[in-house]
């Protein structure tokens, strides 16, 4: 035990790096493809409904990330963690890469649904080992970390899609190869945790049961992906109104959107330390809604930026409060099975975005859906500040 600590201190940084790359991994699952979907619509323009099918590229991995991703924390809680992380690595890279060579559209929406189950044991895990690892103030440091390259990473793997999507509408699946990076690090420098390096397996069986807590977050993760959802899967096609044809410039606002949200992550400890998890809710949905109504005026490049600047602020204190909140609640022989339900309800909000407003694109337009979301985000806005108000009064919990 002894030994297994010490190796953990001495590479700690490795462990680190490991286990950011892996997290960077899960935002690539969907959101990696978006500028090159215009050209996959025109690809396969003889499809009927070929722009809902193409923005299912997206979604269809969250479907099944949010299905398996209870499960998935079963398995880790019971059979450990390394071996089906690396094992969902190796389905990552080759599911993920399928686009490179599959010519039949809906053969490459099944990969994206194979991608989907290697997605949701890699986050699921990587989150646990967060837990399992770290401890107090470090924690709450490294998920504004984690956080923060997350959306770092996507505004690189953004960038670089849109680059390699003005070649070819193929070329943004050769980025999920990545993978096989991640998998010889997670050999290297992961392991099972031991009870020795975290004083939180002394956690009270009261803290493996607060499923009122965990519900809410829940919820209020699942409707924040669905509208943070609305940047990747509407956006490049609201550029394509306004006259902007380049997918690496159709990509800007969602590259600014990501780039605001590390920002806003990495300074989420910072945050932390002065706001409460309803009022941290409170000012990310408050920041959502100002950005997704100021689409309302985008008619230039300039005011996609903005706009997005101002929702990414806010999205990006999402994942780190959803976090820490059901890592500080849940004691580790559970915490596999809570962080699970929380990779759930993130890529059941992906999923279910385009489903609910693709019917209101159809018939109003790009923008009076971005008005509708911004409506519903200042709903959850107002939520979180009444139940900050009642836990003054009554000290909930949440």
């Amino acid at each position: 035990m002894t030994h297994v600590f010490n190796t953990f201190l001495m590479n700690k940084i490795g462990v680190k790096i490991t286990l950011l790359l892996a997290s960077s991994l899960t935002v690539m699952a969907g959101a990696l493809i978006a500028p090159a979907l215009p050209k996959m619509a025109e690809a396969f323009e003889g499809l009927p409904n070929v722009d809902f099918l193409t923005k299912l590229l997206l979604s269809v991995p969250a479907l099944f990330i949010a299905v398996f991703s209870p499960l998935a924390g079963t398995i880790i809680d019971r059979l450990g963690k390394i071996k089906p992380m690396l094992f969902m690595m190796v389905l990552y890279g080759i599911a993920g890469s399928a686009g490179l060579y599959l010519d039949d559209l809906y053969q490459i929406i099944g990969s994206r649904a194979l991608l989907g189950i290697g997605v949701a044991v890699i986050m699921t895990t990587a989150t646990t080992l967060i837990g399992d690892y770290f401890e107090g103030e470090e924690r709450m440091r490294f998920l504004g970390i984690q956080g923060a390259f997350m959306a770092f990473g996507g505004t690189i793997f953004v960038s670089l899609s849109g680059i390699l999507a003005d070649f070819s509408w193929r070329y943004p699946f050769s980025v999920y190869l990545a993978s096989f990076l991640v998998i010889i690090l997670t050999m290297i420098f992961l392991f099972e945790p031991s009870k020795e390096i975290t004083e939180d397996y002394k956690t009270p069986a009261s803290k493996t049961s607060n499923w009122n807590l965990y519900l809410t977050i829940y919820t209020a993760t699942f409707f924040g992906m669905a509208l943070f959802y609305l940047i990747p899967t509407q956006l490049p096609f609201l550029m394509k109104e306004i006259g902007v044809t380049s997918a690496s410039l159709g990509s800007i606002g969602l590259v600014v959107a990501t780039f605001t949200a590390a920002v806003a992550s990495a300074n989420y400890r910072m945050i932390a330390r002065r706001l409460g998890f309803r009022q941290i809710y409170t000012v990310l949905f408050s920041f959502a809604t100002v950005g997704l109504f100021l689409v309302q005026w985008v008619h230039s490049i300039e005011m996609a930026i903005f706009s997005m600047a101002i929702a990414g602020m806010g999205f990006g204190l999402l994942m780190p409060n959803a976090s820490l909140c059901l890592i500080a609640n849940s004691a580790p022989a559970v915490r596999g099975k809570v962080i699970g339900g929380l990779t759930s309800a993130v890529f059941l909000g992906q999923f279910f975005s385009p489903i609910i407003m693709q019917p209101i694109v159809r018939s109003y337009g790009i923008k009076p859906a971005y008005l509708i979301g911004a409506v519903g985000s200042l709903l959850l806005a107002v939520f979180f500040a009444v139940r900050e108000k009642q836990r003054r009064r009554a000290s909930n919990p949440i």
